[in-house]
């Protein structure tokens, strides 16, 4: 099963670099992860370069360890094991716009190998990442790898849902090497409504 155990350090692709894309860019450097930090916006890779993002000082901290790299470069992402996507979802007429997303997984999966793990973590539906997702990744990728849900920390408890059995488990096992607290799902689409019900709450 991939990833192996926490104290091998892993090559990790963070795809977004806006806020959230930065603070789990931040959880993978300081457990002790490296970490490429992909936008497709260069003015966002000048700014995080020049030590400018929302995360103030931590991006500094980031860039000292020598194991962070923003970069709108997908060539970096070659020799990642773990593709973690937090693209932006948008909305457009008062529905979500996943273009981001499914151009992420574009990005990602010309780079995919057998095993690796693939997480999403934006904002989307419950059925998003079994559905349109994977579609997306399966179009330009024939590798065997594994395909999770897990949106954005809520409280102490990091929440996974993967596709099938082994991909609950490489994700639950990647995630407990950030996390002290990581809780499975039965599956990406009961991480994917908790994920909405939380904001939901949040909204009230």
């Amino acid at each position: 099963m991939s990833p192996e155990p926490a104290t091998h350090g892993h090559r990790v692709a963070v795809i977004g670099q806006d806020r959230a894309g930065l603070a789990l860019a931040r959880t993978a450097v300081t457990a002790g992860h490296t970490v490429a930090g992909f936008d497709t916006d260069p003015e966002v890779i000048v700014k995080l370069r020049a030590g400018r993002s929302p995360i103030g000082a931590d991006l500094e901290a980031m860039h000292e360890t020598g194991r962070y790299h923003a970069t709108d470069d997908p060539g970096w992402l070659a020799g990642c094991v773990v593709y973690l996507v937090a693209a932006p979802v948008p909305l457009r007429r008062g529905r979500p716009d996943l273009s981001l997303v499914l151009a992420a997984a574009d990005t990602v999966a010309g780079h995919l190998r057998d095993r690796d793990l693939v997480v999403l973590e934006s904002w989307v539906a419950p059925g998003t990442t079994r559905g349109v997702f994977q579609d997306a990744l399966a179009a330009r990728s024939s590798a065997r790898y594994h395909l999770a849900f897990a949106p954005e920390r809520q409280g102490r408890a990091k929440l996974v849902g993967g596709v099938d059995r082994r991909s609950a488990l490489a994700a639950t096992a990647f995630f407990r090497t950030m996390h002290d607290v990581v809780v499975a799902c039965a599956n990406a689409e009961e991480a994917e409504a908790a994920n909405l019900v939380a904001a939901e709450r949040r909204s009230a």
